[in-house]
């Protein structure tokens, strides 16, 4: 994925890319997640064979986007990805987010000057307590440490990315932990870049992001698909807070874990996902 650095103010650049053509979709990764580990969901390759053009970037601290010293909040991290639509010449867009991305969506309302004409919230809607003990974690291993043991990153994920089902199976844990062993290399440019967007991602879980007054206030046709065994985004929790926003759909996909839209053999969160911006597409103008 070929990409170029993007100069956002205050000394820092962030890596992003765009390809195809036609209305312009914008996708946002979660804590830690370059952007090309967006290839692997096969979404941005279903969006462009749709007929839309695709911007993705590495946010704030992971490589090869810069890491200014934390802490960040989502909103600085929103900022920068709303400096990486204006230099494409974005005027409007439908903004599609994974875990953290999620509230880096919501959070772009606030301070892109364009219009979001529909939002995709996967994974991500309503953070749960086990996510706020993960981040309290992080934070003071951090600290006390100086970084998150690499041991303990394959812990979280190995506990929360494959389903309910493999994880009762010894076998099958055994090979998920070589296979996330295997690709565990470290994608932040710095500590602070860590420190930073996991400040971020718990400080909105500590204020109660997002409230029923920003879920509210979202207008535009919504679709919001949730992970039937996410321990960080229960379920039960993201259906609750999608019944909060006027024009919202919401998508069970059962089965799966944090890590379904990229482990789902069947790709229904990249197939919903691709769906809704294909209904979406005749009201939405082309940019160049």
């Amino acid at each position: 994925m070929s990409g170029e650095l993007i100069d956002v103010g205050d000394d820092v650049q962030i890596w992003a890319s765009i390809d195809g053509d036609g209305p312009t979709v914008l996708l946002s990764a979660g804590l830690g997640m370059p952007a090309q580990t967006w290839t692997f969901s096969g979404l941005p390759d279903a969006l462009v064979a749709a007929g839309f053009r695709v911007v993705t970037y590495s946010a704030r601290g992971v490589a090869p986007s810069s890491a200014p010293p934390a802490p960040y909040s989502v909103h600085d991290i929103a900022a920068d990805a709303a400096e990486v639509l204006d230099h494409f010449g974005v005027n409007e867009a439908i903004v599609v987010g994974y875990s953290m991305g999620c509230y880096i969506s919501q959070a772009l309302f606030d301070v892109w000057g364009g219009t979001v004409r529909g939002l995709a919230m996967v994974g991500g809607l309503r953070s749960s307590t086990i996510g706020m003990v993960v981040n309290e974690m992080e934070l003071e291993l951090i600290e006390k440490l100086g970084d998150v043991p690499g041991s303990v990153s394959l812990f979280e994920q190995l506990m929360t990315i494959p389903s309910a089902a493999i994880l009762r199976d010894d076998a099958q844990v055994a090979n998920w932990r070589g296979m996330l062993a295997a690709s565990g290399e470290n994608v932040w440019t710095t500590v602070d870049g860590r420190r930073g967007q996991t400040r971020a991602s718990y400080d909105w879980m500590r204020l109660g992001e997002p409230t029923v007054e920003r879920l509210a206030d979202i207008s535009c046709p919504t679709l919001v698909v949730s992970f039937g065994d996410d321990l960080f985004f229960p379920f039960a929790g993201s259906q609750e807070a999608a019944s909060h926003i006027p024009d919202a759909h919401w998508l069970l996909v059962d089965g799966v874990g944090h890590g379904g839209l990229i482990f789902d053999p069947e790709r229904r969160a990249t197939n919903a996902v691709t769906a809704f911006c294909r209904d979406l597409s005749a009201t939405l103008p082309v940019e160049t």
